[in-house]
């Protein structure tokens, strides 16, 4: 429909299918729809409505009306509808090409009208203008733009612009004073923007004032207008002027009405109201910085761009301060700066630190203590499923040392994303930066003085991460797909200007940033390697600037991120993007050989490009940082995969596995995060390691046993990353992973040659004897989360052995009957150590081990009967005997019951002589072969 909607010679032909009823229907759908689509749906229906036709003045009847019973409604939602869809539609009129002026003037004096006592209504008004401007650049008719932009240059002017005075009229919860002035000269009649007087305004005289100025009729001013206001104002302006921006370049470094914020240990002092005051002066603060740095960010002349990186400093320095308020104010929300979603959809997720600290230190103490004895390290890791330690300990502790230092906690600004403005794609430009010299100016207006001004560690984190969400966001779809016209979810909030554009625009905006990216990433790479020859390889030496390590760190994360993102993007397998993916590949390999690259082929750009990469393996400052490049080096070695290049990532990783990763306090890296990341690398290196068997039986054979040898904190020689904590981590992934090399390997065919069943068997041979040292750590750590792990994946290879191996042992019998004996004995002795788990499940009467005790005996009994069914096809049945298996807990001791002391086994069933049933293996062809069976079947309810 966009498609016809956009061509006149097929809009007069497809006009013809839309009737009232048609339309209607559609148009009483749209409660369902998120404002994305109905800017969509308005937008084909304005281009429709509005063609040289006069029979579709019925198209143009009906969405009127609609869209004035909209903005009349006193319910936010339709409201929202309304100005949404009324300024689409006045877009399609305002084009050059209709030259309805004076139809689609009334319209905006309407929408103005009804927007003008709603601040939040207002606000989306002048956002919605600023979009269509944006949108249709230098399409709109002039003097509908010159009508717009006169309205918001008087709207701004006298609602939040004022000249500065030495004193400020009027009553006010802090005292004024103006701040972040980058204007030096102030003889000359310097503006201000107006902030603080008009919270402490609004916030004062919101229930009164309010409600007396509706009945007036007159327009509500709100600080929720100032960035909204100004964002219509500078587009406008852009448009007007071919992109420059000199006629309001004033408002770039004008301060601000604020009030001393320098009361970082006396907030416990201040009244609630007065916190949440302080809190929401910030939050506008910040947005109006934001929207200033979108304005100017591409201006050319240096002094401005000196400007706008000062301007980024004092968004950093804000956001710092926010964060101790926002965690001395519980329950704070913060007021709206996104108006094109539902205000609950926009609700914070956390605020509740004082409880989140008390907890930490509940948990610090019982860690201590746990720490004594074995034993109470096992019930820690049954608290917790997989033995971590909380996110929240780690995180506190690694990642604010200000707070370590102040006592004062800070909140994440993470679940506050949606009470901040959007940044636009073009702000990235700033990361072309390098040192910018900022002059100072005397009276005369001569230069007194120069400052240079530079892209800061904690500058370039806050633009990498908002880059990092931008390209999740766009070129990484989510994990599960969502049915069409549903609710825009929480993911979608502050990204409405991002989600105009198309993947490939942003996939284009990346490749442009890949040069001074790549710039920023080997600065990070020599940083980190001349700290670690300044301190002789030791993260935590003393001349180590905790604070700096942990923003070039984040940097450097980001950074990772960044590049993952964009080279994991679907659209670079497209034809049409290969151009894109070659020049994002050229930028990489001109690193290596500057001035080479031109004629090479893409494997040769590939191949350049992952060496480039594989050079960083060693600066990464962290884990978290060596899990993302060794995923990046996975998404470059995609393109297409070469052996080659999977053995340099099984080698990078498993060296990434046998580092020491430590933390800036001393202490070893932990925590959720570290496991999380921990459990992904694992799957890296056993899925691209040659030999998955090997790689289990090492770290099973070896490092475990260097684990159990060494102290209650200590840690494997062989694998530092191997810990008691860390333990469950890396047996589930040996676990799943020697269940899935097992389910790899082919059934056995009776064409297979003697060869071929040979080579199979060895690898079965293999498999069980890791399966076998794997079941057998239980009995050292036997955790809740351990015995539940090796009850899931032993119950799974025993089906995988059945399906897949029995077959193989049916026609190898005959031919390699040592080899099938050995094999079933080792396979024996787990199944027997998984029969005493279930005992053991049994008798602490645990629901989460109890579920997978069913399945399992039954995988357990089907085993020894199908071994029998093997003997029985090579002619063996006589040799199968079959005894009672006592129920025994995990020490082998067993576990009496009423019934197994009453009941006595049935006629039919053989008696085995008084040996010990864990001592009876599987004997040669000459002496039977004894199987036992438990004592209850695996339908036996306890």
């Amino acid at each position: 429909i966009l498609h016809k909607a956009l061509h006149p010679s097929l809009n007069l032909q497809y006009c013809g299918y839309f009737d009232t009823s048609l339309l209607q229907n559609i148009l009483d759908y749209t409660e369902k729809l998120n404002p994305q689509q109905i800017r969509k749906l308005f937008y084909i229906l304005g281009e429709l409505a509005f063609s040289q036709r006069q029979e579709d003045s019925y198209i143009q009847d009906d969405m009127h009306m609609v869209i004035r019973k909209w903005l009349s409604s006193t319910v936010p939602k339709y409201k929202q509808m309304g100005i949404i869809g009324a300024i689409t539609v006045a877009g399609s009129m305002a084009a050059k090409r209709w030259g309805r002026n004076r139809t689609c003037q009334l319209s905006f004096n309407l929408l103005y009208y009804c927007c003008e006592q709603s601040p939040e209504a207002l606000a989306l008004y002048y956002d919605e203008l600023a979009n269509l401007i944006e949108k249709q650049k230098g399409n709109l008719d002039s003097q509908i733009l010159e009508r717009i932009g006169k309205s918001v240059v008087e709207d701004f002017s006298n609602d939040f612009v004022v000249d500065l005075t030495p004193a400020v009229d009027g009553v006010h919860l802090f005292p004024v004073k103006s701040l972040y002035n980058l204007d030096e000269d102030e003889s000359q009649g310097t503006i201000v923007i107006n902030l603080l007087p008009l919270l402490s305004q609004n916030w004062l005289g919101k229930s009164v004032d309010e409600n007396t100025t509706r009945n007036q009729g007159k327009k509500i001013v709100s600080p929720e207008c100032l960035s909204p206001s100004f964002r219509l104002l500078r587009l406008y302006t852009t448009e007007q002027h071919n992109g420059s921006m000199e006629e309001i370049d004033a408002l770039l470094g004008c301060p601000l009405h604020l009030t001393d914020l320098e009361i970082e240990g006396n907030l416990d002092s201040l009244a609630k109201q007065e916190r949440e005051f302080l809190c929401s002066l910030l939050f506008h603060s910040l947005n109006w910085f934001r929207e200033v740095v979108n304005a100017f960010c591409q201006q050319q002349d240096l002094e401005m761009k000196g400007k706008v990186l000062t301007r980024l400093q004092n968004i950093t320095e804000l956001q710092n301060m926010l964060r101790k308020c926002l965690a001395a104010s519980p329950g704070y929300v913060p007021p709206r700066a996104i108006f094109d979603c539902e205000a609950l959809e926009a609700a914070p997720t956390i605020n509740a630190v004082g409880l989140v600290k008390k907890k930490k230190t509940g948990e610090k103490k019982q860690k201590s203590e746990g720490s004594k004895d074995s034993s109470a390290d096992h019930s820690q890791m049954e608290e917790n499923p997989e033995g971590n330690q909380p996110e929240a300990e780690t995180t506190q502790l690694e990642k604010d040392t200000t707070e370590k230092k102040s006592g004062i906690p800070l909140v994440q600004l993470q679940s506050y994303r949606a009470f901040f403005r959007e940044l636009d794609l073009e702000v990235f430009t700033i990361l072309h930066c390098g040192l910018l010299t900022k002059s100072i100016l005397d009276s005369e207006m001569h230069t007194e003085a120069r400052e240079i001004v530079q892209l800061g560690p904690a500058e370039l984190v806050f633009l990498l991460d908002d880059l990092c969400q931008k390209l999740e966001h766009i070129l990484i779809p989510p994990a599960a797909k969502r049915a069409p016209f549903l609710k825009v979810s929480c993911r979608k909030i502050g990204f409405s200007h991002l989600c105009q554009r198309s993947s490939q625009e942003v996939a284009q905006c990346a490749v442009e940033l890949l040069k001074p990216l790549c710039n920023h990433m080997e600065n990070m790479h020599n940083y980190f390697q001349a700290l670690m020859t300044e301190n002789q390889g030791v993260v935590d030496g003393p001349r180590v600037n905790i604070q700096e390590h942990q923003l070039m760190s984040s940097c450097y994360q980001q950074l990772l991120q960044a590049f993952r993102f964009l080279f994991a993007w679907s659209g670079f397998s497209q034809r049409e993007n290969s151009d894109l993916l070659r020049s994002a590949l050229k930028v990489l390999a001109d690193r290596l050989k500057p001035g080479e690259t031109g004629f090479l082929l893409l494997e040769d750009l590939i191949s350049e490009s992952f060496h480039y990469l594989l050079n960083f393996q060693h600066s990464v400052p962290n884990f978290q940082c060596a899990l993302t490049l060794t995923q990046l080096l996975i998404v470059i070695a995609e393109k297409p995969v070469a052996s080659w290049k999977k053995d340099k990532i099984a080698s990078l990783a498993k060296q990434f596995l046998c580092q020491s990763w430590m933390q800036l306090s001393g202490t070893r890296e932990k925590g959720s995060q570290f496991s999380d990341a921990l459990h992904t690398l694992l799957c890296v290196y056993m899925e691209h390691t040659d030999n998955i068997l090997k790689a289990v039986e090492d770290i099973s054979s070896v490092g475990v046993p260097e684990l159990i040898n060494s102290a209650n904190d200590g840690y494997s020689s062989t694998y530092p990353t191997l810990t008691r904590q860390t333990f469950p981590v890396f047996f589930q992934v040996m676990m799943a992973q020697l269940e899935n090399s097992a389910r790899s390997i082919s059934a056995g065919k009776p064409s297979d040659s003697s060869e071929v069943q040979l080579e199979k068997l060895l690898h079965w041979n293999m498999a069980v004897r890791d399966f076998h040292i794997l079941v057998n750590l239980v009995k050292v750590f036997d955790s809740r989360p351990v015995l539940s792990i090796c009850l899931k994946y032993g119950r799974l290879f025993v089906e995988a052995f059945l399906k897949l191996a029995m077959p193989l042992l049916d026609y190898s019998f005959k031919k390699h009957r040592e080899d099938v004996q050995s094999l079933l004995k080792t396979l024996q002795l787990s199944t027997r150590q998984l029969h005493h788990m279930c005992g053991h499940s049994k008798i602490h009467q645990d629901l989460g081990l109890t579920n997978h005790v069913p399945l399992l005996k039954k995988s357990l009994e089907q085993f020894v009967y199908r071994v029998k069914a093997m003997l029985a096809f090579n002619h063996c049945q006589e040799a199968f005997w079959v005894g009672i298996l006592k129920n025994r807990d995990l020490q082998g001791e067993e576990i009496l019951s009423q019934d197994s002391e009453e009941n006595d086994p049935g006629e039919g069933v053989s008696q085995l002589p008084r040996e010990d049933p864990a001592e009876v293996f599987l004997y040669t062809a000459a002496v039977p072969i004894a199987f036992m069976v438990p004592e209850h079947p695996w339908w036996y309810s306890s």
